[in-house]
């Protein structure tokens, strides 16, 4: 069975050819040009997606019209979408994944359970503290894992790998943010403002030319870069400058945004997933390995 292709409008468009003639379209992102894939078509849109990068399967939150429908698995090259066995009594609000140690954790209204593949059902038998958890970050440099707990957006740092916690004093709230190698914090604070707290300065500086947006995609990609989705356009944020550095521009509005550990970038928006493969000038059509599914 073969993956099914599947080639979009998005302007402007170039196109190339390969040695066998086959022609893909082209969308730059940055100092690259990728190709767009599209992965799965879903009734609703997708937020929080994040990759495992140990196996690329996709973890996203499924929205429909007015409710949220739980966290959805969407496995490497597998035709079907399945939604995680959360239990009843848990709303599953986020998924953060430690591939140093080899954990899933999925964040919930009462704390943190964790998660394995072949897991027929979710419980809170012995979750990770009983936090209404809204967010997971976990630094790669490190290791340590965050989290954003509660309405207010609280900041909370695990202690030594214990389920011990500690108030994150840097950033005392915020609605989504990413710490880069260096010790640099990149994040959106509760009023829709946008600011970076650099090492080498003593307080935040904000960044200009945003309004307030609140839900911000913010990811690190490959480069340890912090990219930001706001509406169709992609950003890069630095330590250097105020002013966010456009990159891209889909043509869509972005709901979720992640990057696997190939600097594939997996996009979502109203009805679809799609995944954006850098192209190597020596491999200008590269194939379509996942599978087209659909829910």
């Amino acid at each position: 069975m073969t993956a099914w292709k599947y080639f979009s409008v998005l302007a402007p468009i170039s196109l190339i050819v390969s040695g066998l003639g086959e022609k893909c379209e082209r969308v730059k992102i940055g100092t690259e040009y990728y190709k767009r894939q599209l992965i799965a078509t879903i009734d609703g849109y997708p937020t929080g997606i994040v990759v495992d990068p140990r196996t690329e399967h996709i973890f996203f939150i499924l929205h429909k019209k007015n409710y949220t429908k739980g966290i959805h698995l969407l496995k490497h090259g597998s035709l079907g979408i399945k939604e995680l066995p959360v239990a009843d009594e848990l709303v599953g609000q986020c998924v953060g994944i430690d591939a140093a140690s080899n954990v899933i954790y999925i964040g919930t209204n009462q704390g943190i359970v964790t998660y394995d593949y072949s897991r027929t059902e979710i419980t809170a038998e012995r979750p990770i503290g009983d936090d209404d958890v809204r967010n997971i970050f976990i630094d790669k440099s490190d290791n340590q894992m965050y989290i954003t707990t509660g309405s207010n957006h609280e900041i909370f740092r695990f202690m030594n790998g214990s389920a011990a916690v500690k108030r994150y004093e840097r950033i005392p709230k915020a609605y989504n943010f990413v710490l880069d190698s260096k010790g640099n914090v990149y994040y959106e604070y509760v009023d829709g403002r946008l600011y970076f707290f650099s090492i080498e300065y003593f307080e935040p500086i904000q960044y200009k030319g945003f309004t307030r947006e609140l839900k911000y995609m913010m990811q690190l990609n490959m480069n340890d870069e912090a990219i930001i989705a706001v509406k169709g356009s992609l950003f890069k944020l630095t330590t250097k400058s105020i002013l966010p550095q456009k990159i891209g521009q889909l043509g869509f509005k972005i709901t979720g945004m992640a990057f696997d550990n190939k600097n594939n970038i997996v996009i979502g928006t109203k009805g679809k997933i799609y995944r954006y493969k850098p192209i190597d000038s020596n491999d200008p059509c590269p194939a379509d390995d996942y599978f087209m599914t659909s829910i």
